[in-house]
């Protein structure tokens, strides 16, 4: 069974990085909005790859996983990232689950062939890193349960996560997609992300 993790702050702390380009409200939407994009996103690959799996959203609030079928919610009782993680594998693995993908929320245009790429490379690796358009975040992580991997998300965190693979003897490999890649935590992306979402629109008429 495969597990997948999409943790989320409060809505009203997300995007901080953006709070000079939107107001609360429009923050606060756009991470609803991408958050049930990776959700909807998830739902598909799983139903594509035809295998159990469940999808828990790791947050301090209900809200998004109470308005989302077929969400299970994690209580982030933490409010740290890693810790909070570091918990929801605890809990996942008690459930039977042998595989876990953590998927960050801000991935507005993720795919379903990113997430079968990502779960094939699993098959032969034991940690599988996706990093940010950088090379230097993580946007997704899997790996296999258990596991000993430390979760290190923040800066260079690509890095930290292969290397310390590596360093505890586990099979670790990389993957990138330019749609895995792309999140959005700065005012160019926010740029980009309209521009796509404006194209898109035009295209649908």
């Amino acid at each position: 069974m495969i597990g997948i993790v999409i943790p989320v702050k409060r809505l009203h702390l997300a995007k901080s990085r953006l709070i000079d380009l939107l107001d609360p409200a429009d923050r606060q939407q756009l991470v609803v909005t991408m958050v049930r994009h990776v959700i909807t996103t998830a739902h598909q690959a799983i139903s594509y790859l035809s295998i159990p799996a469940r999808i828990w959203l790791v947050s301090p609030e209900p809200t998004l996983a109470t308005d989302n079928e077929g969400i299970e919610w994690l209580p982030d009782h933490q409010e740290e990232l890693n810790a909070a993680l570091t918990e929801a594998r605890r809990r996942i693995q008690a459930t039977g689950v042998q595989m876990m993908m953590v998927l960050a929320g801000d991935l507005p245009f993720v795919t379903v062939r990113d997430l079968i790429l990502l779960s094939e490379a699993l098959t032969d690796s034991d940690v599988v890193v996706a990093p940010d358009q950088h090379g230097r975040g993580t946007n997704a992580l899997g790996l296999h349960l258990p596991s000993q991997l430390p979760f290190g998300f923040g800066p260079d965190s690509a890095a930290y996560h292969l290397r310390t693979a590596v360093r505890l003897g586990l099979r670790a490999s990389l993957i990138s997609t330019p749609t895995l890649a792309f999140d959005l935590d700065d005012g160019e992306r926010l740029q980009q992300y309209y521009r796509c979402i404006a194209s898109c629109d035009n295209l649908a008429r």
